[in-house]
């Protein structure tokens, strides 16, 4: 159950980010295509994750009933990333 909900995080921390990459579409027309690039970027990651995500949970359930199973920094790391470039946008965008 534990590793079903870690799953299951992983999933809605993305569809959150990739929802505000999508909500940064409305800076395109003042501060045109570079104000993307963060946005752009931190969707790539997100479905890199999701993609990664979904391949990977047969493997990490069997190592978590075999009490085997490792965090998943990897996957929280580059949602971390994810995030941090689309407040370094964001505060590019305000400081411009």
């Amino acid at each position: 159950m534990q590793s079903e909900r870690t799953s299951l995080s992983f999933v809605r921390t993305s569809l959150s980010i990739l929802g505000l990459s999508a909500a940064c579409l409305r800076w395109l027309p003042p501060f045109g295509s570079v104000a993307l690039i963060g946005p752009s970027l931190a969707a790539v990651l997100v479905v890199a994750v999701t993609v990664y995500e979904r391949r990977s949970r047969p493997r990490r359930l069997a190592q978590f009933s075999a009490e085997k199973a490792t965090p998943a920094l990897g996957m929280g790391a580059a949602l971390a990333v994810a995030l941090l470039l689309l407040s370094a946008t964001g505060l590019w965008i305000l400081l411009t």
